[in-house]
């Protein structure tokens, strides 16, 4: 009797602990973050306190009430385990998931998100005509960085039916930025479709955005053009407009004329061909700046003209000019920038005069503003020497001096797209890490170093921007800064300009010091501020000292054997040096504070200047860094214009990109370059503390750059004849802008007075380039430029 009790109550104890350790079976799960991205795989951390062995049941609830279960057998040391649901955004999965999980009678829900992919599709208008390049700007909440592993946007035309459209091609963009403008030439379809109702259709993954345009009938298309015959006009002489459109569609415009003070009269006119003379009395009474607005079949053209009591009020406007360059090589394009401290007159003559004093031709321009950048070209033809630039604005008549020199220009250059191609953004990193950076550069390994001045450290980091380490702190004893700038790499050390202790120090590229040398004094070897370090060919080390002007050389062991100093000739002069670049014939390019880059010979000979201050192209606002790519091309932070230009070898503007702000492609204070092997350009951006990192050479280029304009701005204003202009239509036939047509007519027609006006208007910015291609397919189906 007393062995059944016994019995019992063990067998009571087992159940009761058994019952107490089923009880005690706790589930935790955490997903591996609180939303997952819309392409990501769902990961879910387990954690089983009580485990006992055997299967986790779970059951997944998706956003649109469908289910999908399993078991998870795989425990890690009897307690935890992770789930991997796999899937990407072509599920359609998106929104609330929820997750079952039960083991042992225990359950424990969770729930989590699954983000969208929002998709927008933006185009630059409604209605296209055949010369029209529509501009399709697609948005993305995701995107991935890496070409290889991103994925692509598939744009496909379609009729008003929803029928695709053949001959039209599918076109596939990987999606490697969060904003991506694609443009598409309208004469691809147009050449096989009418006019009408059409749309495309933009897929990423399994979203589409439908975007409906319209395809114009070009007949119908209208287009007016005004000049007055003077720019400047006398109080009580009458102002000869002369319109012109390229159709006649109604009877009658109106001419809405504005006065200096702002009074507004209107003057109906009729309409009887599409050039239109029209002559107005008794409207010049007031002395000042006239605005006029031409309004006809609903399209408006805006100009203006100056009224001026006599030529002594001449005497109280003062002009300027300011080169691009001081030394021109034959075929080159001069880029005159000319300020007047008042607008009496909207037009501007310039030309130029050779070394033996022949006087060339004279070209006018329109003038509307204070400041006006003008083209002038350099003929092959021009002979070597010292020539001089004129300009005459209202009688005020001013010249610089120029040089042409060097071997003439090969304009097949210029038809290479590749040198145009647009930077394309790839990452960027820093941000929190940094407190206003400054100097960057690259070692052999493509390991990248930057002088994180705010917190007085050097930091190196891979060239994805992984920190590998960093060394120094603030003070004056070896391995510690004051605000340091420069940084250059040699074959075994790091030099670091120490700028507010002015020395240099050197260490390897692990972070150990080596050596320091230098202090604050005027003697050779000691510094002020320096600033920014470049090696020769010769290994021989400059330092850039903006405090003293001065460019000092260090040998290989560190001792000094001489130093530059600004030159007392036309723009080889500087007051303060900010970066310093070698290219591969030894010479240095110098951003100096007046907003030159000055190129020099290693032994210190002036070789030439390139820019002035301004916010136009090729012009800056305190450049800093520069760089150069492995074409030779060298690259110029235009810090407070919050912008990257890139020139040739030569000092030609070839592109710019950036703008103020802080997202992606935008800058604040860009004030340190570098270039690695592949020609990918690291950007320090001291305002964001952050760097940038573009690819030189993408895949979207410049469909227009700054040459075509130029050439186009001197053909209209008759500064180059037809068969030089033939280079610029040639460059947009080859870049899809121009339909390339054949013609057997012949090319003694007279240019149309429209098409040389609708040229001037494109290269002000008054039309966009959609409408002057109409003009340029004109000349060549007639046969007046033969391509």
């Amino acid at each position: 009797m007393k062995s059944v009790i016994f019995l019992s109550v063990f067998f009571l104890t087992i159940a009761f602990v058994t019952f107490q350790e089923a009880n005690a079976i706790t589930i935790t799960a955490t997903p591996e973050s609180p939303s997952f991205g819309p392409n990501q795989w769902i990961i879910i951390n387990l954690n089983i306190q009580g485990y006992n062995g055997g299967p986790i049941t779970w059951i997944a609830h998706r956003p649109d009430n469908s289910t999908i279960s399993g078991t998870i057998n795989q425990v890690i040391a009897g307690k935890s385990a992770v789930q991997e649901i796999v899937r990407d955004a072509f599920d359609n999965y998106f929104g609330t998931w929820s997750i079952d999980y039960m083991y042992n009678g225990v359950k424990q829900t969770i729930s989590f998100q699954v983000n969208p992919i929002v998709l927008t599709v933006l185009t630059d208008k409604d209605t296209y005509y055949e010369p029209d390049i529509m501009q399709i700007n697609i948005t993305s909440s995701y995107y991935v960085p890496v070409a290889a592993h991103a994925g692509f946007y598939h744009i496909k035309f379609y009729d008003n039916n929803g029928n695709p459209l053949t001959g039209v091609y599918q076109i596939d963009i990987r999606v490697t930025q969060h904003s991506i403008v694609y443009t598409f030439p309208m004469l691809q379809l147009s050449k096989y479709y009418p006019a009408g109702l059409y749309e495309f259709k933009v897929q990423y993954f399994n979203k589409v955005v439908e975007v409906p345009f319209v395809l114009g009938d070009y007949r119908k298309f209208m287009d007016i053009s005004v000049q007055t015959d003077q720019g400047a006009y006398l109080v009580g002489e009458n102002v000869n407009f002369n319109l012109l459109f390229t159709r006649v569609k109604e009877s009658e415009g109106i001419l809405k004329i504005t006065d200096p003070v702002g009074n507004s009269t209107t003057h109906p006119f009729q309409v009887d061909s599409v050039n239109t003379p029209l002559v107005l009395k008794d409207i010049t009474n007031k002395i000042g700046i006239y605005q006029y607005e031409i309004q006809y079949a609903g399209i408006s053209k805006q100009g203006s003209f100056s009224v001026i009591p006599n030529p002594t009020q001449l005497s109280n406007v003062e002009s300027e000019i300011f080169l691009d360059k001081l030394n021109y090589r034959p075929g080159e394009m001069i880029h005159a920038k000319i300020h007047s401290s008042q607008v009496i007159s909207n037009l501007i003559t310039i030309w130029v005069v050779d070394p033996n004093g022949t006087t060339y031709q004279k070209i006018s321009f329109p003038m509307s503003t204070n400041d006006i950048i003008l083209p002038y070209k350099v003929t092959k033809t021009d002979v070597p020497g010292q020539w001089e630039f004129y300009e005459d604005y209202a009688g005020i008549v001013k010249f610089v001096p120029y040089y042409v020199k060097g071997s003439p220009v090969d304009y097949n250059e210029l038809l290479n797209a590749n040198q145009f191609s647009k930077p394309t953004f790839v990452s960027s990193f820093g941000s929190s890490d940094f407190i206003n950076p400054t100097g960057i550069a690259i070692d052999s390994n493509g390991d990248i170093y930057v002088v994180d001045s705010g917190n007085s450290k050097i930091k190196k980091f891979d060239s994805n921007g992984k920190l590998l380490l960093s060394w120094g702190s603030s003070g004056s004893g070896n391995r510690e800064f004051v605000h340091p700038n420069g940084i250059v790499i040699g074959m075994k050390y790091v030099y670091i300009a120490d700028t507010a202790n002015a020395r240099i120090q050197m260490f390897y590229k692990n972070g150990t010091f080596v050596y320091a040398w230098g202090t604050y004094g005027d003697d050779p070897g000691m510094f002020h501020t320096p600033t920014a370090l470049a090696f020769d060919e010769n290994g021989d080390l400059f330092v850039v000292d903006s405090g003293r002007n001065t460019i000092q050389i260090f040998d290989s062991h560190y001792a000094f054997t001489g130093e530059i100093r600004p030159l007392l000739t036309d723009g080889g002069n500087f007051s303060a040096i900010n970066g310093i670049v070698f290219d591969s014939q030894n010479n240095f390019y110098a951003s100096a504070i007046d907003n030159k880059i000055l190129k020099f010979s290693d032994s210190g000979n002036f070789i030439n200047f390139f820019g002035s201050a301004g916010i136009e192209r090729g012009r800056f606002n305190n450049p800093t860094a520069i760089a150069l790519d492995s074409n030779g091309n060298f690259y110029v932070a235009d810090t407070n214009n919050h912008r990257i230009q890139k020139f040739d070898p030569n000092g030609n503007f070839i592109l710019s990109w950036g703008s103020e702000g802080n997202a992606t492609g935008q800058f604040e204070e860009p004030v340190g370059l570098a270039i690695d092997s592949s020609d990918n350009i690291y950007i320090v951006d001291k305002g964001n503390n952050n760097i940038q990192k573009f690819a030189l050479y993408g895949p979207v280029k410049t469909i227009a750059p700054a040459w075509v304009r130029d050439n186009t701005m001197l053909w209209s204003q008759g500064g180059i004849d037809k068969n030089e202009f033939a280079q610029a239509i040639r460059y947009l036939i080859n870049q899809g802008a121009i339909q390339n047509l054949e013609t057997n007519q012949t090319s003694q027609v007279e240019i149309p007075f429209w098409v040389k006006t609708d040229a001037l208007l494109w290269t002000s910015g008054e039309i966009d380039i959609s409408t002057f291609v109409h003009a340029l397919q004109y000349l060549i189906s007639t046969g007046i430029v033969k391509v």
